[in-house]
């Protein structure tokens, strides 16, 4: 299950669409993401979602996207993250939707039903024909309710769902249960541009400040670091961590419970060989910007250094004025965490 994606109606129906070769370089306004606080919450939790709209021409943010979650469950025979008809029926009034209301950030609550409807419970049976069959798990193991938001086109989003583990041994959930924590959105630290002249930390646009300048057509290396998560549990270090909880660690998972917002390690239901194991969460950073170049679309977080970082290179363009810089964190859960920036490139 894909975090977030955006599809036109023609995409998932046959039709071979058109791709710019390039999908860091912003032309229109687009939805990059979607995010949900928390990145991860059981049936019947209240969750906020927001938006990250990217204009290449303005710094204000679209204000008329409309948001549904989409009960529809995705036939077998169908690809695709989600069924089709969210695709096709977005905007309309069907019953497969279920309205949020407008703008970049709006509240929901996930269905009572959600883990039997996208999860590994079995659904009913409905309209007199047999029961359907639980949703096979992402690749972390993880279940999700879909949503689709947008302007005139449908863009995909989805908010992870807890609904425990299934198929292990009675003490294999036992441990399961006790020491698995939700998924925390990744955060970034700082990110930093070096170039011939030196290094620079970028200030983002909600910190305020004045617009740094870099010089036209240079070529500059970007790095974006991240939190450090630790390597295992320990009460008393202000994160609660895979294998704590309330019991046994309550300086940490009794109130206010915060996870890592780097690349967590988290409990993985491994049913083939029914253990639970330990994992540790990949973290990829996708680019964009309204005008020069980034040598890769998309980077993998190193996570063998003392401050796990992304790297990508990017070329300034040669015209002089603002450009704008967009980065989004995705981890393995489908948490998400972005930044902004503008610059000014002067000769």
């Amino acid at each position: 299950v894909l975090p977030f994606a955006s599809f036109s109606a023609s995409t998932l129906v046959g039709r071979i669409p058109e791709f710019d070769d390039d999908l860091s370089r912003l032309t229109t306004r687009r939805v990059l993401a979607v995010r949900s606080v928390p990145a991860e919450a059981k049936p019947g939790d209240p969750v906020t979602l927001t938006a990250l709209v990217a204009d290449p021409d303005s710094t204000e943010s679209a204000t008329e996207l409309s948001w549904s979650l989409c009960l529809a469950r995705k036939p077998l025979t169908e690809l695709g993250p989600v069924a089709q008809d969210c695709i096709d029926r977005f905007g309309s009034s069907s019953e497969i939707f279920a309205p949020l209301g407008n703008g970049t950030e709006v509240t929901a609550t996930l269905p009572d039903d959600a883990c039997r409807q996208f999860g590994p419970l079995r659904p009913p049976a409905e309209n007199g024909e047999k029961a359907g069959r639980p949703v096979d798990p992402d690749l972390s193991g993880g279940y999700f309710q879909p949503l689709v938001v947008g302007e005139e086109e449908a863009n995909l989003g989805s908010i992870r769902i807890s609904c425990g583990a299934v198929g292990l041994s009675l003490d294999e959930s036992i441990v399961f249960t006790r020491g698995y924590r939700p998924n925390e959105n990744p955060e970034f630290g700082e990110v930093t541009l070096s170039g011939d002249d030196g290094d620079l930390t970028l200030s983002d646009d909600g910190a305020g400040g004045d617009v740094q300048q870099i010089r036209a057509g240079e070529t500059f290396t970007l790095e974006a670091a991240f939190p450090v998560c630790p390597a295992k549990a320990e009460c008393g270090d202000g994160i609660c961590s895979a294998g704590e909880n309330q019991v046994d660690c309550a300086a940490d998972c009794r109130e206010n419970p915060k996870g890592c917002a780097g690349a967590e390690r988290y409990l993985f239901a491994d049913v083939e060989n029914a253990k639970t194991v330990e994992h540790t969460e990949s973290v990829v950073v996708a680019w964009f910007s309204n005008a020069g170049r980034f040598g890769g679309e998309q980077t993998e977080a190193e996570l063998d250094d003392e401050t796990p970082r992304a790297e990508n290179t990017w070329t300034a363009p040669d015209k002089t004025g603002p450009v704008r810089i967009w980065l989004v964190a995705r981890d393995d859960r489908g948490g998400v965490g972005w930044r902004s920036y503008t610059l000014e490139i002067v000769d």
